[in-house]
C-alpha cells in the first residue's frame, strides 16, 4: 500500500509560462529548472531519444507539483476538457476565493465560472468552487471552506 504522495507530474508546452502561471501568478515556489536527457530518462520513461526540462513546484502542504516540457519528443496538444477520461485537475484551497477569482482573472487567466457556494462538494457542504484553465488549459480548481 503507498505511504504518501511525493508528486503529481504535468506535461506542459512551454515551461517557462507555467512557472509564471504557477509562481508568479499563484505564488507557489518553485526549483529551479534543470535539463535532462540520456540513458537515464530513456529508461525511466521507456521513450527512446527523450530530452526534457523541468522543476518541482512546492505546495503549502507538503506536495509537489512536477512540470516536465519535453523538448524531444515532441508532445501532441489533447483535449483537456475535464469529463474526457484521463484528464486531471487540481483543487487548491485558498482563504479569498473571490478575491483570487479577481486577480487571476485582471491578469489574464482563462476563468470557467465564479466561485459557487451552493450544495455538497467532495469536501464536504458550504465550500466555495471554482475553475480556471492553467497553462496549456489544465484544469485549476479553487476552493474556499465554507464561510463561518
Amino acid at each position: 500500500m503507498p505511504e504518501r504522495v511525493q508528486h503529481f507530474g504535468l506535461t506542459v508546452s512551454n515551461l517557462d509560462e507555467a512557472l509564471h502561471f504557477f509562481c508568479d501568478l499563484l505564488g507557489l515556489e518553485a526549483t529551479p529548472v534543470r535539463e535532462t536527457s540520456g540513458e537515464r530518462p530513456e529508461t525511466i520513461l521507456g521513450i527512446k531519444g527523450v530530452s526534457l526540462r523541468l522543476a518541482v513546484v512546492k505546495l503549502p502542504d507538503g506536495n509537489n507539483i512536477e512540470l516536465i516540457q519535453y523538448l524531444a519528443p515532441k508532445g501532441q496538444k489533447l483535449d483537456l476538457r475535464t469529463c474526457n477520461p484521463g484528464v486531471c485537475h487540481i483543487a487548491l484551497v485558498v482563504k479569498d476565493i473571490q478575491k483570487m477569482y479577481d486577480d487571476l482573472g485582471a491578469k489574464g487567466v482563462k476563468r470557467v465560472n465564479p466561485p459557487y457556494w451552493g450544495g455538497t462538494s467532495v469536501a464536504g457542504p458550504g465550500w466555495g468552487v471554482c475553475f480556471l484553465r492553467g497553462p496549456d488549459g489544465i484544469s485549476i480548481e479553487l476552493m474556499q471552506p465554507p464561510k463561518k
